[in-house]
C-alpha cells in the first residue's frame, strides 16, 4: 500500500464544490477489495469529496472506501492529500446508500463489530 502525499490544507483551495463544515462525524474506511483499513473521523464534507482524520501511523492505499455511519452511505474516493493525521479525498464515485450493495464485507462496515472471517 502506498500513501499519497500532496498539498496539504495550508496549500491553495482547489476544491471543486465548496465544502461544508460539519461536527465530527464517525466513518470506517475499506481497501478496494472492501478489507476494513481503520475508523476515521469526517470533516468539510462537499460534494466532490471529505476530510478525514486517521491514526497518523494508518497505511492508506491511492483508493479507498469510505463508510458514512451518519449516512449510512459509502463512497469510492482517491486520496488527494495527507497531511500526520489529516487526508483529503475526492469522491470517484458519489455516496450512496449501503442497502444497494450487496458485499458482505462492505455491508460490514455499518456494524458495531465489523471482523469478518475469510
Amino acid at each position: 500500500m502506498r500513501a499519497t502525499v500532496g498539498h496539504g490544507p495550508a496549500g491553495p483551495d482547489l476544491r471543486r464544490h465548496p465544502r461544508q463544515r460539519t461536527r465530527l462525524r464517525a466513518g470506517r474506511l475499506a481497501d478496494p477489495d472492501n478489507r476494513f483499513l481503520c475508523d476515521c473521523g469526517i470533516y468539510d464534507v462537499s460534494r466532490g469529496g471529505a476530510r478525514l482524520t486517521v491514526p497518523e501511523d494508518t497505511l492508506l492505499p491511492d483508493e479507498l472506501v469510505l463508510y458514512d455511519e451518519l449516512t449510512n452511505t459509502v463512497a469510492l474516493a482517491t486520496v488527494r492529500w495527507r497531511a500526520g493525521s489529516r487526508v483529503g479525498i475526492s469522491y470517484d464515485v458519489p455516496p450512496a446508500k449501503l442497502k444497494y450493495f450487496s458485499s458482505p464485507r462492505l455491508r460490514a462496515l455499518s456494524q458495531r463489530y465489523y471482523a469478518l472471517a475469510d
